[in-house]
């Protein structure tokens, strides 16, 4: 069981799987929104499923780079 913290000051006792479950599906759902709001603008919207392994993270130092981002201010080494 896990204890889940309400903004009302409430301590809710759900279960794991199911408590999972809602995250998901919740980050699901906003992973659609965001979808269809970046496919509306005027530049083509980044690829929101990736997965970035440590060890392919050459083949994105020039996106990166281009952002003025690194792979130390992101994942916080």
């Amino acid at each position: 069981m896990i204890h889940v913290h309400r903004r009302n000051g409430q301590v809710r006792k759900e279960r794991a799987d199911r408590l999972l479950l809602h995250l998901f599906q919740h980050q699901i759902h906003h992973r659609g929104q965001a979808h269809a709001m970046l496919s509306g603008a005027p530049v083509a919207p980044p690829q929101l499923g990736k997965f970035f392994p440590v060890g392919e993270a050459g083949l994105r130092a020039t996106e990166l780079a281009a952002l003025g981002w690194t792979e130390e201010e992101i994942w916080r080494r």
